[in-house]
């Protein structure tokens, strides 16, 4: 929390925001893995506004940071799970679930996001895999956010050893029938 004083009364008034949310990403742009004896370890490089609450979430989520700055192409595993509240625990929970990959596309704004649903087309784990506008890519940035959502899936489903939504995250008829909505989309422009 910070403060600051006012001149006039000489109170201190609070400013900022005092339940400041980091995320994982902004926290680990300010860090940087340092050898240490027993293997690497996460150090703060900053100093800045706020240095306290970034010492604090370091200190918190020491494991989170050290795996994300390792193995940056799991970032947005990472940031999916913060995202969605999620934990290996919790996500182990769903392991024998009948899951899917669901796609929505609304014919009006373009607006496409993608999920992790039950048979009923409800979305499960708190969080979109991929949301996109299809008016704002080219044909290669779609096809690699397809890519990047069905690697996430992937990533997902591993870590909650569901292996019906893994066989769901690598099956060609996910890419083909997103891409069909792209060129459907582009067509009538």
């Amino acid at each position: 929390m910070e403060f600051k004083q006012e001149l006039e009364t000489g109170t201190f008034k609070v400013i900022g925001n005092t339940e400041s949310s980091l995320k994982i990403k902004e926290v680990a742009e300010k860090c940087r893995l340092v050898k240490s004896d027993n293997g690497v370890k996460v150090e703060l490089a900053y100093t800045g506004p706020n240095a306290s609450k970034f010492m604090q979430y370091v200190e918190k989520h020491k494991e989170e940071l050290t795996k994300y700055l390792m193995n940056p192409d799991e970032a947005d595993l990472y940031e999916w799970m913060e995202a969605s509240h999620q934990t290996p625990l919790t996500l182990k929970k769903h392991e024998k679930e009948k899951l899917i990959l669901y796609v929505n596309f609304d014919m009006e704004t373009h607006a496409m996001m993608t999920g992790i649903a039950d048979e009923n087309i409800t979305m499960k784990l708190g969080s979109p895999l991929m949301e996109i506008n299809v008016n704002e890519l080219t044909r290669d940035e779609f096809k690699l956010k397809i890519f990047n959502m069905l690697l996430l899936a992937d990533e997902i489903a591993l870590l909650m050893g569901n292996a019906d939504l893994r066989k769901m995250s690598n099956i060609q008829i996910v890419k083909t029938y997103l891409v069909e909505i792209y060129d459907k989309y582009h067509e009538n422009v």
